[in-house]
């Protein structure tokens, strides 16, 4: 037998009631295996199971791929996407994921560069609604060790597609109102098109991979983003 743990985030958390699995299967097994136990023994969760991600020991796996677990292996079942600071930094990145008030002028002052031609910031914004409804406030949960190491990775990408000096990105966790910031990210570049094209890859790939949720609060409840 071997021993596995999954952790649960968001939605996952909420509905199974525990943010930690601890269970044992059979040598052999393999992360279908697990999502398929998951799924019939816990049926309210079964419809984000059908759309989620898979990640074994913070590194995503195709759940088709017939991989066997070993003992102590550790899943997360990752929702779609859109506490302390975990951090990564190097002298041309820095990642932060935060429940701190994001400073933007930490992220322009960490990317300035005497030889950038381009300085750019992009600030992700809470809105006041969603398609015209009142959305009174967000909140936004993340599995911060892997989300910074998805967005390093996503980073270094950005590196080897386009000419670019330093990228900062810091994250915000927990309880945001209307106007605050929830994701800011710095590019600088030699050149303007490259912190463009490199600042919207970096924001599209993190809304896809990176796993931090988004959970919108109306007056009636709250619903998790894109579930």
């Amino acid at each position: 037998m071997i021993s596995i743990k999954v952790r649960l985030f968001a939605a996952f958390k909420e509905i199974i009631g525990k943010n930690q699995l601890d269970l044992q299967f059979n040598d052999g097994s393999s992360l279908k295996d697990v999502v398929v136990f998951i799924g019939e023994t816990y049926p309210a969760v079964k419809k984000i199971i059908e759309i989620s991600k898979y990640a074994v020991n913070m590194e995503y796996i195709d759940i088709n791929d017939g991989k066997k677990l070993n003992d102590g292996d550790e899943i997360t079942i990752i929702m779609p996407v859109s506490g302390g600071v975990y951090s990564a930094s190097e002298t041309n990145m820095h990642i932060e994921i935060t429940g701190e008030k994001i400073d933007d002028a930490k992220v322009l002052d960490f990317v300035s560069d005497i030889s950038a031609g381009s300085v750019l910031l992009f600030n992700g914004t809470v809105r006041d609604n969603d398609d015209g409804k009142p959305v009174e406030y967000l909140y936004y949960e993340a599995y911060e060790e892997m989300a910074v190491k998805e967005i390093k990775k996503l980073i270094s990408a950005a590196f080897n597609k386009y000419n670019i000096l330093k990228v900062c990105v810091i994250h915000r966790t927990g309880k945001m109102d209307a106007g605050e910031i929830s994701i800011s990210i710095g590019v600088s570049s030699p050149h303007r098109e490259d912190s463009y094209i490199a600042s919207k890859f970096l924001i599209d790939n993190i809304k896809e991979t990176v796993p931090v949720w988004k959970k919108e609060m109306f007056e009636e409840g709250g619903r998790w983003k894109r579930l």
